[in-house]
């Protein structure tokens, strides 16, 4: 399926400061661990374009909205592993390694850090066609009946 890395709308707003390229590393580190599982590694090419799509959702999402994104995946990316026991950065331990530290993180007192970004990850993720057949969503509630 060839989905575009972003929707072009005429009428837009137009954006600001997307994220850097740091941020947008986590970022993608987090969506890995997140949405691999056991039977299949998240695909490459849909966490290209969860990066870009992201990264233009905060472009004109505003710096409030960016700037609290940018933190908490700094928390994620220097906090995690060491409240998790292992050392590091959270975006250089192996996937097997992240998916754990990410849920040891959901127990923890950093928890909402986690959430807060777990929360937008997933509302791009789920945005995209290749994920609707992983909800059950077909498609048939925006068809017209006649």
């Amino acid at each position: 399926m060839d989905v575009p890395a972003r929707v072009v709308v005429e009428d837009a707003t137009q954006g600001g400061k997307g994220l850097d390229p740091g941020t947008r590393r986590v970022a993608v580190a987090i969506a890995e661990a997140l949405f691999s599982t056991a039977a299949r590694p998240a695909p490459e090419d849909r966490l290209g374009w969860l990066a870009d799509d992201l990264d233009a959702f905060f472009a004109h999402a505003g710096p409030r909205s960016r700037g609290v994104f940018v933190a908490c995946a700094g928390v994620i990316e220097w906090c995690a592993a060491p409240l998790a026991g292992v050392w590091g950065r959270f975006s250089s331990l192996p996937l097997a390694r992240r998916a754990e530290v990410l849920h040891r993180l959901e127990a923890s007192p950093a928890a909402l850090t986690f959430f807060a970004a777990k929360t937008v990850l997933c509302i791009v993720w789920y945005e995209h066609p290749a994920s609707w057949a992983d909800t059950g969503f077909d498609n048939q509630c925006l068809r017209r009946s006649r």
